[in-house]
């Protein structure tokens, strides 16, 4: 079963949370405000952000423009969490550590994407190949054609041509 955090990029909520915990301890203010809207989750600021980064198109955002979202998304009361329409992949600057099990599942699934991508380039060129053939295959047999029609044009009618 899925749950909210697997619906936007792990990382990215992390540090989200990171953000948000940090904002909490130094602005009381901020605390207050988070707490007093429960409706209003760390995985509904990502999607907000999402949504408004999707509308925008750019495909880059500072940390301070991505956080000063975050603010506003709990800032403002008639700011909602839009829900997941952008199934975007996010890149999060900074070092993000992998235990032993992620970095093994990791290199299997580069390996089973780089053994799709041999069979599906080997399919391609085979196929490539089989239709380069039947091109030759088939001039073959047009040249052949012509080549008979030729010599029977030459050969003449057996009971009265020439």
């Amino acid at each position: 079963m899925a749950t909210k955090t697997d619906k936007v990029t792990k990382y990215f909520v992390e540090r989200v949370t990171a953000w948000v915990e940090n904002e909490k301890q130094a602005d009381p203010e901020f605390a207050k405000l988070v707490e007093s809207k429960p409706q209003k989750t760390i995985e509904g600021a990502c999607n907000y952000v999402l949504s408004v980064a999707k509308s925008t198109g750019q495909a880059g955002w500072d940390d301070a423009e991505v956080y000063g979202m975050v603010r506003h998304f709990f800032d403002e009361d008639d700011v909602k969490d839009p829900g997941n329409q952008n199934p975007s992949k996010i890149v999060v600057s900074g070092h993000v550590d992998l235990t032993a099990e992620e970095k093994a599942e990791a290199m299997e699934k580069a390996k089973e994407e780089y053994k799709a991508d041999l069979i599906k380039a080997a399919a391609k060129a085979e196929a490539e190949r089989k239709a380069k053939e039947q091109k030759a295959a088939e001039e073959r047999r047009r040249k052949l054609e012509e080549k008979r029609e030729k010599e029977l044009a030459m050969q003449g009618d057996l009971f009265g041509g020439w």
